[in-house]
Order: C-alpha cells, then sequence, then structure tokens
C-alpha cells in the first residue's frame, strides 16, 4: 500500500493551476424583459448565465456573464470543486497519519514503562 506521502503527491499532482479557482455556482435564467411585442412574453423568456457567489454574512454575488465567458467560468468552479475535494482527501490522509503516529508513540510510552501493549481495537 502507498505511504500517506505517496498518496498526498498523487492527489496534488492531478489538481489544476491555483490561479483557476473561482467559488461559486454558474446558472441559468430566463427572464422576461415585460416588451408586449418581445418572444419572451409568451416563450421562454431571454437566456441570462450568471456566476452566482455566496459570502460570508449570507450576502449574495451575482455576475452576468457573457457567452465568451461562460467556458471560463465553468471551468473556475470546476477548478475550484477539484482543489475542495482534494482538501478532503489530503485531510483524512492526514488524520490516519496521525492515528499511526499516536499509536506509535502510546505503544513506545507503554514499552518504557514495562508494560504489555494493549490489544488494537478495529474502527466500525
Amino acid at each position: 500500500m502507498p505511504s500517506g506521502l505517496d498518496r498526498r503527491r498523487r492527489i496534488l499532482a492531478k489538481l489544476p493551476p491555483l490561479e483557476e479557482v473561482l467559488r461559486g455556482s454558474v446558472f441559468v435564467r430566463f427572464l422576461r424583459c415585460g416588451k408586449p411585442g418581445c418572444h419572451c412574453a409568451e416563450g421562454d423568456g431571454h437566456r441570462a448565465t450568471y456566476l452566482s457567489v455566496t459570502h460570508a454574512g449570507g450576502r449574495t454575488e451575482q455576475i452576468s456573464l457573457p457567452a465568451a465567458l461562460i467556458p471560463l467560468a465553468r471551468r473556475g468552479v470546476a477548478a475550484y470543486r477539484a482543489w475542495w475535494a482534494a482538501i478532503e482527501k489530503l485531510s483524512a490522509i492526514n488524520r490516519d497519519q496521525l492515528r499511526q503516529q499516536r499509536q506509535q508513540q502510546t505503544a513506545l510510552r507503554r514499552r518504557s514503562a514495562g508494560r504489555p501493549p494493549r490489544p488494537r481495537r478495529r474502527p466500525g
């Protein structure tokens, strides 16, 4: 089984550039302009794409995206999600490493005190 260090390196090697990270969600809305003769009065409406970001305190910011910027925004949001998922994986690996180090230190203390090691409990 690969070491925690190897697993961490593989996760980090797969990440997109940090400079591309964009927190938020890209979504599409259909709006009506209010002009009586416009097709949106009876149809689906005008398509509008936004990047929506909720800030600390609950304030939401929406940025209207022209068609040329939609792919860039989607890539940035995907990069953010990839980094967030990597952080969660790295954190899990680091917790496992911490548990192993704690068990090793406990075993060393017991040996130095002359006590027999306690049997390991299985998680679950």
